[in-house]
C-alpha cells in the first residue's frame, strides 16, 4: 500500500513571560490514502496517519488572560557611539541581518528567523539579555558594518528577569550604541512587536486603548510602498495574536507614516524617521505559524534590506497527479470499503482537466502559468492499464480508438508536464538492477512514442519506493530505515536511465533536511540523484467526487473515525477550506515542493469540476485574496534544477559586502556552488541569469570555493 503520511505543524498557545499571547495555527490533518503497487497483495485497510491539529478557533486555557507588553521607562539622553578601535567605514556594510532578542523564551526569534529563512537572507541571532552589545557586536575590525539591517523581536526587548519583574535586554548605553550604528551605517531597524509608547524611543504612536487578539487590517495610503505584494483593497486577518491599535502623536523630529490600519483607522504598522534613522514598527505579535506573519514577511524583508540582499523570495504552486494511465481504487461511501482497480479516468475526463486548467489560469492571474504534472505509468499487463501505443492521435473524447484515453493524451502532449512514474508502478525496494532498469527506461520510451513532452531528468518511483521506507514483508505499515537502506540497484538504474531528480516523501523524516525547510537532498548512496520532497493532500487516492471525498475523509477524521478529530462530519466545502489553509501555508513559505494527488481525482464529476481542480482553485482563490505575487509553476526538470540550486545556495556560505559609495557588491562563496542575490542584475556575475519577480531582480549564479566577484548595484 502507498502510505502517504504527513508533516505535522505543531499547534500551541504560547504564554510567553507574561508579555503576550501568540497562537500557532496548525493545519488540518495532512495525510493521503494510498493505492497498492500492482506487484503486491492489496490490503483492505486504509493507510493513514494523524497529526496534532487545532479544533477551530484557539481558546485561552482556563483562568488565563491576555497580558500586555510592559511599558518600561528610562532616561532619554542620547549618548555618543562608544569609541572604536578603528576608524569607522560607514559606507560599507555586510549583506547580513542582526536579530536582537531578549532571553531564551523570546517568542519573536522564531518569527524573525522564519521571515529571513524564506528569502534565504543570512543572519545572526544575539540574545542581548546576558551581556548587551558592544561596538564589536556591530562593527568589523576594518571599520565596516557587520549588518545591513536590525530586527528587534520586540520594541523594548523586554523580558521577565524575575517573577513579575520586567526589564529591557539592553541598558541605556546599549540602546544608544545601537541607534548610533543605525544612523552612521544607514541600517534600517524593524521592530516585530511594539507597544506604542515613548520608551525606549518614540515612534510617534500612542496606545489607542483597544487591544485585542484579533484585527482586520488594511493598507494605509503609503502601505503599498512597503507591502507591494498585498492585494489593493484586501484585508490582512490578524488572528490569535495580541495587537495594540495606535493613534498618531506629533513628536518633534519624528515623522511617522502609517502602513497598516484597522477598520477604525487606528495604526498597526508604521514607518518613522528620526535623527537620520529609518524604523518600521508593527504593533501586533508575530509567529511563524500565523497567516499574517507569513504574509507580511515578503514586504518587511525588502524594506529592511532596501531591496538588496543575498537570497531570493518566490512563491510556487506545483501539483502532481500520480498513476496516470492506470486504474485505481474507489472508496464506497455506503459500505466504507474499497473497490479495487475499479476506476480509470476517461478521455472526456482528461480533456475536461485541460479545460479546467485553462479556466483556472484565466480566472486567477497569479496562476497564469499553472500546469498539472501528470506522473504516468506507461505499461501494464491488463486491458485498460498503461498507454496504448496503437491508439490514434485525437482531440475528441468520442474517438474510435483501442484506448480513447491514450488517444486524447497524445493531443494533450504539451498541455501538462509529463513525468515518468515507472512503467508498472512496482515497488523498487528490493528489485535487482535489470528489473529496476526495465521499469525506468522503457517508460521514457513509451512517453516518447506517445509524443508526450516528458521531463526526462525527473522520476517518481512507485509508492516513492526504493528510498529506505518500506515494509520487509512488502505490504502493511512502512518503517523509515533511512536513506542508507535505499536500493542501490534502483538508484543506479535511475542514474543510467537519465534521471537526476527523484521525487521523495516529505512525510518521511529521513527524506527531508531538518536544517533547511527549502532544501532537497543529494542521495548519500548516489549523489548524482537529487531528492525533491513532495507534500501529500487529503484528496485521497481512492475518491473521485465530493461525496466520496467527504466520506473517506470523515471515516478517518470525523466523529467515530479511525483517528477522530473534528466534532462533526465535515462537508466537502469545509474540507476544501481546511485543505487550502494547509497548502496556503506551504505556498507562503516560498518552498517549491509539489503537492500530489492521484488519477481518480481527475474525474470530471460535474461540468468544469474535478477534485484536483477544485483543490487547486480553492488554494489559488484564497491566495489571491491576499497577494498579487505570481505563483510559479515549473516543469519537473526545471523544478529539480531550481531546488538543487536553492539547496546549494543555502549550504554555500555565501557572504557579501555592499559598498554604497562605489555602488558595488562584493560576493564570496566559502564552499562554492549556486547562489542567489536580489536587487543585483546579472552583469558581472559568472554563469548567471536574472528574472524579474514581483518587481525585484533576482539573479542566480555559480561560484567556485573561495571565488570573489564584484557586481554593480543599480
Amino acid at each position: 500500500m502507498k502510505n502517504l503520511g504527513f508533516k505535522t505543524v505543531a499547534q500551541a498557545l504560547l504564554t510567553l513571560g507574561g508579555l503576550a499571547l501568540v497562537g500557532c495555527n496548525a493545519p488540518s490533518p495532512e495525510a493521503g490514502l494510498g493505492t497498492p503497487a500492482p506487484d503486491t497483495a492489496a490490503s483492505a485497510d486504509l493507510q493513514h496517519a494523524h497529526p496534532a491539529v487545532m479544533r477551530g478557533q484557539p481558546e485561552l486555557p482556563a483562568g488565563q488572560v491576555l497580558q500586555p507588553l510592559p511599558n518600561l521607562q528610562g532616561p532619554k539622553t542620547r549618548l555618543p557611539l562608544r569609541s572604536l578601535a578603528v576608524a569607522p567605514n560607514p559606507s560599507v556594510v555586510a549583506l547580513k541581518v542582526l536579530i536582537l532578542s531578549a532571553g531564551s523564551g523570546d517568542f519573536g526569534v522564531a518569527a524573525a528567523k522564519n521571515m529571513l529563512d524564506v528569502a534565504g537572507v543570512p543572519y545572526d541571532v544575539l540574545d542581548a539579555a546576558p551581556a548587551g552589545i558592544t561596538p564589536s557586536t556591530l562593527v568589523a575590525d576594518d571599520g565596516s558594518g557587520k549588518y545591513q539591517g536590525i530586527i528587534l523581536t520586540s520594541g523594548s526587548l523586554s523580558y521577565e528577569s524575575a517573577p513579575g519583574v520586567y526589564q529591557s535586554a539592553l541598558d541605556w548605553a546599549g540602546w544608544n550604541l545601537l541607534w548610533q550604528y543605525e544612523k552612521d551605517y544607514s541600517a534600517r531597524q524593524l521592530s516585530l512587536y511594539t507597544y506604542p509608547s515613548t520608551w525606549p524611543e518614540d515612534y510617534g504612536l500612542r496606545d489607542a486603548g483597544a487591544a485585542s487578539a484579533n484585527a482586520d487590517v488594511k493598507l494605509a495610503a503609503a502601505g503599498q510602498s512597503v507591502f507591494s505584494d498585498f492585494k489593493p483593497g484586501g484585508t490582512l486577518p490578524v488572528r490569535y495574536a495580541y495587537n495594540y491599535p495606535a493613534t498618531l502623536a506629533s513628536v518633534p523630529g519624528v515623522t511617522t507614516t502609517p502602513l497598516l490600519t484597522d477598520a477604525s483607522g487606528r495604526v498597526l504598522a508604521a514607518t518613522s524617521t528620526t535623527d537620520g534613522r529609518e524604523r518600521l514598527a508593527l504593533t501586533f505579535a508575530q509567529n511563524p505559524y500565523l497567516l499574517h506573519s507569513s504574509l507580511v514577511g515578503y514586504g518587511l524583508v525588502n524594506w529592511l534590506t532596501k531591496g538588496v540582499y543575498l537570497g531570493e523570495s518566490r512563491r510556487f504552486n506545483q501539483v502532481d497527479v500520480d498513476d496516470y494511465f492506470f486504474p485505481g481504487d474507489v472508496f464506497d461511501v455506503a459500505t466504507g470499503t474499497i473497490q479495487r482497480d475499479s476506476f480509470r479516468i476517461s478521455a472526456s475526463d482528461a480533456l475536461a482537466v485541460a479545460d479546467q486548467q485553462r479556466a483556472l489560469r484565466k480566472a486567477y492571474p497569479v496562476a497564469a502559468d499553472f500546469k498539472f504534472a501528470m506522473m504516468y505509468n506507461g505499461g501494464g499487463n491488463d486491458p485498460g492499464s498503461g498507454a496504448d501505443l496503437n491508439a490514434p492521435y485525437s482531440c475528441v473524447a468520442t474517438v474510435v480508438s483501442s484506448d480513447p484515453l491514450s488517444s486524447v493524451s497524445r493531443c494533450l502532449s504539451t498541455t501538462f508536464d509529463w513525468v515518468s512514474h515507472t512503467k508498472e508502478h512496482f515497488y523498487m525496494d528490493f528489485l535487482n538492477y535489470a528489473d529496476s532498469f526495465a521499469q525506468l527506461k522503457p517508460n521514457l520510451d513509451i512517453g516518447a512514442a506517445m509524443g508526450l513532452k516528458v521531463s526526462r531528468k525527473s522520476l517518481l518511483s512507485g509508492n516513492m519506493s526504493g528510498l529506505g521506507y518500506y515494509n520487509p514483508a512488502g505490504d502493511g505499515p512502512l518503517t523509515d530505515y533511512g536513506l542508507g537502506a535505499s536500493n542501490v540497484n534502483f538508484l543506479k538504474a535511475a542514474q543510467n536511465s537519465g534521471a537526476r531528480y527523484l521525487a521523495s516523501n516529505h512525510s518521511v523524516s529521513s527524506q527531508i533536511d531538518p536544517t533547511c525547510a527549502s532544501c532537497g537532498l543529494a542521495h548519500p548512496l548516489n549523489p548524482s540523484i537529487f531528492l525533491v520532497p513532495r507534500w501529500p493532500t487529503n484528496m485521497f487516492y481512492n475518491v473521485t467526487d465530493p461525496q466520496q471525498a467527504a466520506g473517506a475523509y470523515n471515516a478517518v477524521y470525523g466523529p467515530g473515525g479511525s483517528f477522530p478529530f473534528w466534532d462533526h462530519p465535515l462537508s466537502f466545502s469545509e474540507i476544501l477550506d481546511k485543505e487550502s489553509d494547509i497548502a496556503l501555508a506551504h505556498v507562503l513559505s516560498g518552498v517549491a515542493f509539489p503537492h500530489y494527488m492521484h488519477q481518480g481525482n481527475l474525474r470530471q464529476y460535474s461540468p468544469g469540476h474535478s477534485l484536483a481542480s477544485d483543490w487547486t482553485a480553492a488554494l489559488v482563490s484564497k491566495y489571491s485574496q491576499y497577494s498579487t505575487l505570481p505563483l510559479k509553476t515549473l516543469r519537473w526538470d526545471d523544478l529539480g534544477a531550481y531546488v538543487q540550486a536553492r539547496t546549494s545556495y543555502m549550504k554555500s556560505g555565501l557572504t557579501g559586502q555592499w559598498n554604497r559609495s562605489t555602488k558595488t557588491v562584493t560576493l564570496r562563496s566559502a564552499k562554492g556552488g549556486s547562489a542567489f542575490v536580489t536587487g543585483i542584475p546579472a552583469t558581472g556575475l559568472p554563469l548567471s541569469s536574472s528574472e524579474v519577480y514581483g518587481g525585484k531582480t533576482i539573479t542566480g549564479f555559480t561560484l567556485t570555493a573561495g571565488q570573489v566577484v564584484t557586481a554593480s548595484v543599480p
